[in-house]
């Protein structure tokens, strides 16, 4: 499976200058028009148009949406975002009964599996929630909007059963500055996607 990378951040000085005068706003992601100003929540989606396409994804897929959010950390010198999981129509019972089908491959209890698959991090650095549902975890803040050495992941998935791991069919880095402005990295598309220049979502051969 290979990765698209999609449109991602303006340049740094176009950030700063919306930095200056962000709020706590809030913006729908979903892989085809870069993030153009600094905000505290990012709604990151797979679009409709490519849903459409991708039928293995389509009936397959783990979430609706996956919303990150800049929340105030523990440790007054780092950061933190809390994660809201929109799970596809029974995609959250057909995911823990894929992990419990597939325990016997694995080392790592149901736990550390769900926190590794919903936000790719150990369970030891994720408060995860009892309904899996949300879930907090610290980074590093940022220096500077282009800053991708802390970051999290945002990540979308598929469930399918000839495999022991939940493949991501959608990711993005997110940085988070000390203010609470979130800012997306390497942002990236599997299955051969991408967009080409009219803004059509086509299938490129390996």
């Amino acid at each position: 499976m290979t990765t698209a990378k999609t449109p991602a951040a303006v340049s740094l000085a176009a950030l700063l200058a919306l930095t200056a005068c962000s709020g706590g706003s809030s913006v729908v992601y979903d892989f085809t028009e870069p993030v153009t100003e600094p905000v505290s929540s990012i709604e990151f989606r797979v679009p409709d148009e490519l849903i459409e396409l991708e039928d293995d994804y389509a009936e397959n897929r783990l979430q609706e949406s996956v919303t990150v959010t800049a929340v105030e950390s523990d440790d007054p010198s780092q950061c933190a975002v809390e994660y809201r999981f929109e799970y596809a129509d029974g995609a959250l019972d057909r995911l823990l009964a894929h992990i419990e089908d597939t325990a016997d491959d694995h080392d790592a209890s149901k736990e550390e599996r769900m926190a590794d698959i919903l936000t790719n991090e150990s369970l030891d650095d994720v408060e995860l929630s009892e309904d899996y549902s949300s879930a907090v975890v610290p980074l590093g803040c940022a220096v500077s909007p282009t800053d991708d050495e802390n970051t999290v992941e945002a990540a979308l998935s598929i469930i399918l059963e000839d495999e022991d791991r939940v493949p991501n069919f959608v990711r993005a880095d997110i940085a988070v500055m000390q203010g609470g402005e979130l800012f997306v990295h390497e942002p990236v598309v599997s299955s051969d996607w991408q967009l080409d220049s009219n803004g059509n979502w086509i299938q490129v051969d390996d």
